[in-house]
């Protein structure tokens, strides 16, 4: 599916520019921290609330990349609820990569589905937040529904969390969602790159995007 974000429109002329912003417990300035460029030009020093960058993904912004976040929320729960008001604010307008990039894709070893994020403007870790809660919440669909039920202990588990969200809000949808299909594993852990998989997750004559990105969640 294709995620087009409605939110904030661009990044501010200082990123981490939140004086009173989420700062990492512990942490101290550090000339090798990821930061992104400002316009067209790059920051002489980094912002006093960054992270250290990722030494496993150093272009890619430290609260996803799997190695340096210590981000951790429930995919069930809007982003603006389920993570700590701090944090939200303070990092939702950084953009995702430190070359501005208006197209990736996201994937995971935890579910079939591939969601895709398309902006005008350079990718933010609010689009990607918002892009992994809003494809999760999408029905599932009857001809996928037709393969879930060749497993019975799959439909089990379905069934079983789509109960426990209905006793817990009976407003919610009645329909099968994809986050049901996760069960328990629902924890947003980070991202990682893993080109094998990507490759081997590709539809057969579909076109590869750049910048693949495999979600890796934790119960």
């Amino acid at each position: 599916m294709s995620w087009n974000p409605h939110g904030w429109a661009g990044h501010p002329t200082s990123p981490y520019g939140n004086p009173g912003g989420y700062i990492p417990a512990g942490f101290q300035p550090n000339p090798q921290v990821w930061y992104p460029p400002t316009g067209n030009a790059v920051p002489s020093s980094p912002p006093a609330n960054n992270q250290q960058r990722s030494a496993k993904y150093p272009s890619l912004n430290p609260i996803l990349a799997e190695d340096t976040t210590l981000l951790r929320f429930d995919l069930k729960m809007k982003p603006s609820l389920a993570i700590m008001t701090s944090v939200y604010y303070s990092h939702r307008p950084m953009i995702v990569f430190a070359k501005q990039t208006q197209k990736m894709r996201l994937i995971s070893k935890s579910f079939p589905w591939t969601i895709d994020i398309e902006s005008l403007s350079p990718v933010t870790v609010e689009d990607v937040w918002e892009a992994m809660y809003g494809a999760l919440q999408q029905p599932i669909m009857e001809s996928e529904w037709g393969f879930i039920v060749r497993d019975g202990k799959k439909r089990k588990e379905i069934e079983g969390t789509m109960k426990k969200r209905l006793t817990a809000d009976p407003n919610t949808d009645k329909r099968a969602l994809r986050i049901d299909y996760l069960g328990e594993t629902t924890l947003f852990r980070g991202m990682e790159k893993d080109d094998e998989f990507a490759k081997a997750a590709l539809l057969p004559g579909a076109k590869s995007w750049l910048e693949t990105w495999v979600i890796k969640l934790i119960s």
